[in-house]
């Protein structure tokens, strides 16, 4: 079939590892803002916490891997905040920081004092693969797995005899299809929007009753974005559509794109911009599908850009970091790190134009874009967790920077 095709294409030509056995899975996971911290899975079976303003670890990392013996606990999926309420009741408890890896394992995270994190749970939910992010709402877990099963998982917390928070997982209903989840569900009016490698995207809704189903000929692996009752997304048959929300029929399709979707799309004042394999960025009218430019980076773009007031910054496998006015689609600035980025890039609302990210060297970096889309190093160093590992300085003295 076309998506089995497309599928092992893609393992080797974007490099995804531990689907094929090729290689030991090590993921590219977009790190996380929380409150002033960065939580961030790293490529070393790591979760760290690391100050926003200048890189530097405010907590002691969790080890997600207990020995050298044991599968990679690879994280390809984005860390979620929560707010968690003791079971039946309307007592807000805490925000619990989760995790999904790649082996199967969900992970509930509490900072049990300022920037004191621990493990308080840890359940084995699968037996197949976690690649796609988690979402969470009202105390409940949304997740899918590469054996095309998509679970909702009720969050449990009660308090025991010594007066300590206990989180379970508890079983609250799935749904078998016949195509892998790589994607991350999208929560829309009161239904999930998500996509399967054998080329439907489904909607369900919150008690597992299928909405529709729409099928196309390849496979999808980008996860949905859901804007004006709009399902967007890009497929391996290298087109991006828009779907209508409440039947799944088609609104519009683009087709210039010269190879795959994988990232998510975002959106800024009615246009759509669609990152593509084939190293563009395509502007779209959200109502037609109209481009309105194209810029062209040097490799594939994997993970998502994000929006900085009139600006969309993007990153690329060809190691570089650029900035691009939304109204013209004009380049105004780049920055190369000579390594390749994969991860979503993020930006702190509140930091007046700093972005993170994450890169294939283990470093996780920040940028501070001026106005004018010029880019700046923000921290004295990158973050490198290859180096906590080895006990090494994670954030050198001697770095130079980049831009």
């Amino acid at each position: 079939k076309n998506y089995v095709i497309s599928f092992v294409i893609l393992s080797f030509s974007i490099g995804f590892v531990g689907c094929t056995g090729l290689t030991t899975a090590e993921g590219w996971g977009t790190p996380l803002i929380h409150d002033s911290t960065l939580i961030a899975a790293t490529m070393d079976d790591q979760i760290i916490f690391l100050n926003l303003d200048d890189g530097s670890a405010v907590a002691n990392h969790i080890d997600i891997r207990y020995s050298e013996n044991e599968m990679k606990r690879a994280i390809y999926g984005q860390p979620v905040s929560s707010p968690i309420y003791y079971d039946g009741s309307n007592e807000l408890f805490e925000e619990l920081i989760f995790v999904a890896t790649y082996n199967g394992w969900l992970h509930a995270i509490l900072d049990f004092s300022e920037n004191d994190y621990e493990i308080i749970e840890s359940e084995k939910i699968t037996d197949s693969q976690i690649i796609g992010g988690i979402l969470t709402f009202d105390n409940k877990i949304y997740l899918g797995t590469t054996d095309g099963e998509l679970y909702s998982l009720q969050i449990s917390l009660k308090t025991n005899d010594r007066g300590n928070p206990e989180v379970s997982f508890e079983d609250d209903w799935s749904m078998k299809f016949d195509g892998g989840i790589w994607s991350t569900p999208f929560f829309y009016n009161n239904d999930l929007i998500l996509t399967t490698l054998d080329g439907y995207v489904h909607s369900v809704d919150l008690e597992g009753k299928l909405n529709w189903s729409k099928k196309f000929d390849s496979a999808i692996s980008s996860s949905p974005l859901v804007v004006n009752q709009q399902v967007l997304f890009g497929g391996f048959d290298s087109t991006f559509y828009s779907l209508d929300f409440d039947t799944g029929e088609i609104n519009w399709t683009f087709d210039e794109a010269e190879n795959w979707y994988w990232a998510t799309p975002v959106e800024s004042n009615g246009i759509i911009f669609a990152p593509s394999l084939d190293g563009n960025i395509y502007a779209l009218d959200i109502d037609s599908g109209r481009k309105k430019w194209e810029i062209q980076t040097g490799d594939a773009i994997v993970g998502s850009p994000v929006i900085i007031n009139d600006l969309i910054v993007s990153g690329s496998k060809d190691g570089s970091i650029y900035v691009v006015e939304v109204k013209s689609g004009e380049i105004l600035g780049q920055c190369n790190i000579d390594e390749k980025i994969e991860s979503d890039i993020i930006s702190d609302p509140d930091s007046s134009g700093v972005i993170y990210f994450s890169a294939r060297d283990h470093s996780f970096r920040a940028l501070k874009i001026k106005s004018n889309g010029n880019p700046d190093e923000y921290w004295e160093a990158p973050y490198f967790s290859d180096k906590l590992k080895d006990d090494k300085l994670a954030q050198p003295n001697d770095w130079a920077p980049n831009c």
